[in-house]
This record gives structure tokens, sequence and C-alpha cells, in this order.
């Protein structure tokens, strides 16, 4: 499995994360042993994700794929403020600080996270296997 299918497999992983993180937003009462599992998770699995790209997405764009570096390196910067006002709301004790964390920050995180992933998905990866060998592809695990 080269670079580019791992990220990919990581959006999967990612994505299991968000759907269970809006099972908990639907209920009622906030299961917080599994809230606190998901977005632990969640957010293990993003910063990993976003290490990777910071390295790949500039290798990319230097072997000749012109893509939004910038543009999907700022995306993953715009969620630290959501994923602050969770942790703030958690720490506060508060069900109902909580609930509204969720409703507002989590709904943007879960919202920004799918258009990232489809955005990479559906233009990136599809650009980058059009244009790269799958030699090519496995020359670039070399820079994990």
């Amino acid at each position: 499995m080269n670079s580019i299918e791992k990220l990919k497999q990581e959006h999967e992983e990612i994505e299991r994360e968000l759907a269970e993180l809006e099972a908990i937003m639907s209920e009622d009462s906030i299961n917080y042993p599994n809230l606190l599992h998901v977005f632990k998770t969640l957010i293990e699995l993003w910063d990993k994700h976003e290490q990777k790209e910071e390295t790949i997405f500039p290798i990319l764009k230097h072997e000749r794929i012109v893509i939004p570096v910038k543009a999907m390196l700022f995306d993953h910067k715009t969620l630290g403020v959501h994923r602050e006002a969770i942790k703030k709301a958690i720490n506060s004790g508060s069900e109902i600080e909580v609930k509204n964390a969720l409703n507002t920050h989590g709904k943007l995180i879960i919202e920004k996270l799918r258009k990232h992933i489809n955005d990479e998905d559906e233009i990136l990866y599809r650009i980058t296997f059009e244009i790269f060998t799958p030699r090519e592809l496995d020359k670039l695990e070399a820079y994990e």
C-alpha cells in the first residue's frame, strides 16, 4: 500500500469516528466515556493524518501535481478552534455547555472534515493516480 492509499484509508478511519460522534450528539444525554474516547481517537487520527499530509503534499506539488497545498493545510488549522471549544465545554462539567459546543463546533468539525476528505478523495487522489505510475507512488514511501 502506497502513501496515497494509506491517506485514503485514514480518511475511512476518521469517517467512522465522525459517524460515532454524530451518534453521540443525537442522544438525549451525553455518554461521557464514549464522547471522550471518540473525541480523543478523532484528534489522534486527525493529527497523525495531518502530519503525513504536511509531508506528502509538498512532495506531490514538487513532483508536478498542481494542488492547493496551502488551502488544504489551512483547513486542518481552522479545526483547532472548534476542537478547543469542545474540550473547554467537556472540562466545564456542564452538560448544557457540552451539548451546545457539540451542536455548534461538533457539527462544524464534522462538516469541514467531510468536505475536506471528499475534496481530497475526489480531486487530489484521483489526479495523483492518473499522473503517477504505481512505481512512482511507491517511491513516496521513502518520505514518510
